[in-house]
């Protein structure tokens, strides 16, 4: 995940006031990922970043605000995100699944974009409960919406759903590997959601 300022058109020239801001975020991210949100002082902050304590609370009231603004941001982008995974509409079942396939793989790549929001947004404590309850929210909208298109067995409810997606989302993501194999890992979470496990097995 890219913070505002890298988030910016290229060519976006910054103001020194912007790009110490910039700075402030990422060596904050660095350091509640490296420290730990408890653990973690504005001194190891200002340490990282190379800047005064004054001027780490010209852009921010405490270290709190600061991780709150970056959590804020990554779970802002992280609704954006899961929201476009809404199917409309009818749709064949080779479609469904390679649109289940594909918001994980959206997802993964996600997260494997800045290993230290990553960690601090989704693995690590505090952040990580309110990111993931968030994330099942999501995602259990759309299954409801998508369930009433006729897409998804109703016997199963929406929130389970979107609470297994989101458990197999948070442990394939803490599989080290480069694009190729967060595609292999996608493709095996929807084959579990849309075709499940079994092979021979006898109905009852």
């Amino acid at each position: 995940m890219q913070n505002k300022s890298s988030s910016l058109s290229k060519g976006t020239v910054l103001s020194k006031g912007e790009r110490t801001h910039a700075n402030l975020r990422r060596h904050a991210a660095a350091e509640f990922a490296r420290l730990g949100f408890h653990n973690t002082k504005v001194s190891d902050i200002v340490k990282a970043t190379g800047v005064s304590q004054p001027t780490f609370y010209c852009y921010f009231e405490s270290k709190e605000m600061a991780y709150d603004d970056l959590m804020t941001e990554f779970r802002s982008r992280l609704e954006a995100l899961t929201l476009t995974f809404l199917i409309e509409g009818e749709a064949h079942a080779d479609q469904v699944f390679e649109r289940v396939a594909l918001s994980f793989r959206m997802l993964l790549d996600f997260l494997a974009e800045d290993p230290d929001l990553t960690q601090i947004g989704f693995f690590q404590p505090p952040g990580c409960t309110a990111t993931k309850a968030g994330l099942a929210s999501w995602i259990t909208q759309n299954i409801a919406k998508e369930q009433k298109n006729g897409l998804y067995r109703q016997d199963i409810s929406a929130t389970q759903v979107g609470q297994c997606f989101v458990g197999m989302l948070d442990q394939m993501a803490r599989i080290p590997g480069d694009a190729q194999k967060r595609e292999e890992l996608s493709l095996g979470c929807a084959r579990l959601l849309c075709e499940d496990i079994r092979q021979g097995c006898v109905k009852r």
